[in-house]
């Protein structure tokens, strides 16, 4: 039987309300999919998103182990949420065994989530237009692009929200040139004009970012662009259904100092650019946080696993749209290269260079040269390389 069931479920459930079987969430709906009868089933959604005060940060809710099991990769140790009826076996990160580990109790629920909006052959379609584009990447990997894996993982990452109240006095210096005359010859000199600078500014930093593990390379989370405030909702257990949440590896506390130093340095540097200063010559900052408050948030990604000549590469696929293209969706991970590829870009990049001597040195014996015969001066040039010692 098709067709849309408007029933609205309460959090606990994940059972089909007309056939029994379970249902997973559908990025493309924003329901629940039943795929034995292939209905839908709406939920209660929110995107009353609310900070939380920072005195919350080591009492925050734990997920209801009735209703979540804990899973540890054996190979690389990933640690990940899935919904008891779910049954892993396989790591999302390395396509290893995972075992059902028992002594995870007590990890922190999310309070906020950007739900997925692709679902995993969306990610595929994607991921298959950027193996396409890996010029250097292996001919077999660029066109079948096998994966070992493809799943949905939410990653954790700890936003921050901070006003702070900066004084700042010293001593800052901007490069300047003159010209000057010695010895009846005249020369440009660069020095620094230094001036004393002191004031009092006040910022506010809204959603400073954090990336809440390490399974995710800094860059490739910051590559992913998954921090749209306009896309925050508020965390239902629904929104796991059919996916992975990953465990945080970064504590909050930890998380809240790489706020801060970030922080300090969008402080330091706008002072500098305040000033139009280029060097520092003895500053004296005092920064005081006025107001804090935190959000722990779920965003979505896709982790593919792929294998090429026994070794395993990871890409990972932004869940949501780009805020710049609204038909795509970023991709960030490593590619194998070939080195055949590399070694006649090379051998070409070094072909050009000695066709251009040559065609130096040639011309410096009166020979002249069109422009149009580079082709052949390329194929000579390059037959040089291989053992030819004469000039064209």
């Amino acid at each position: 039987m098709q067709g849309t069931y408007k029933v609205k479920q309460e959090a606990f459930q994940r059972k089909c309300p007309n056939c029994g079987a379970s249902l997973v969430y559908d990025p493309t709906k924003a329901k629940l999919y039943c795929a034995h009868c292939k209905g839908y089933v709406d939920f209660d959604k929110s995107k009353d998103v609310v900070e939380r005060d920072f005195s919350e940060i080591l009492t925050m809710d734990k997920w209801d182990e009735t209703a979540v099991r804990y899973y540890r990769c054996e190979n690389c140790g990933a640690s990940t949420v899935l919904p008891r009826s779910t049954l892993a076996t396989q790591c999302p990160y390395c396509s290893s065994p995972v075992v059902v580990d028992e002594t995870q109790t007590g990890l922190v629920r999310p309070d906020t989530v950007v739900p997925f909006e692709l679902n995993a052959e969306q990610a595929e379609q994607q991921l298959t237009v950027w193996a396409k584009r890996k010029l250097y990447a292996p001919r077999d990997f660029r066109i079948k692009h096998k994966k070992l894996s493809i799943k949905g993982v939410y990653t954790p990452a700890w936003t921050f929200d901070v006003q702070t109240v900066t004084s700042y006095s010293g001593r800052l210096g901007r490069y300047r040139t003159r010209t000057v005359r010695r010895n009846g010859k005249t020369y440009t000199e660069t020095y620094t004009e230094w001036f004393y600078v002191e004031d009092v500014v006040e910022d506010f930093f809204d959603d400073i970012y954090v990336s809440g593990n390490n399974h995710i390379s800094v860059k490739d989370f910051n590559n992913l662009d998954l921090t749209n405030q306009a896309k925050y909702t508020v965390y239902s257990d629904e929104y796991l259904a059919g996916y992975i949440a990953d465990n945080y590896t970064v504590p909050p506390e930890d998380a809240y100092g790489i706020a801060i130093k970030k922080a300090n340095g969008i402080i330091y540097n706008n002072i500098m650019n305040r000033h139009n200063a280029d060097v520092d010559g003895g500053l004296d900052i005092d920064t005081k946080i006025v107001s804090r408050s935190f959000k722990y948030v779920m965003l979505p990604v896709y982790v593919v696993s792929c294998k090429y000549r026994k070794k395993t590469y990871n890409q990972y696929v932004s869940g949501v749209y780009s805020k710049r293209d609204p038909t795509k969706a970023k991709i960030s991970g490593k590619a194998p290269v070939s080195p055949w590829k590399v070694l006649i870009t090379v051998l070409v990049g070094l072909g050009v260079i000695a066709g251009i001597i040559a065609l130096i040195v040639c011309n410096s014996d009166g020979w002249s040269f069109d422009f149009g015969d580079f082709e052949d001066i390329f194929f000579k040039a390059t037959s040089n390389l291989l053992g030819a010692k004469h000039c064209i």
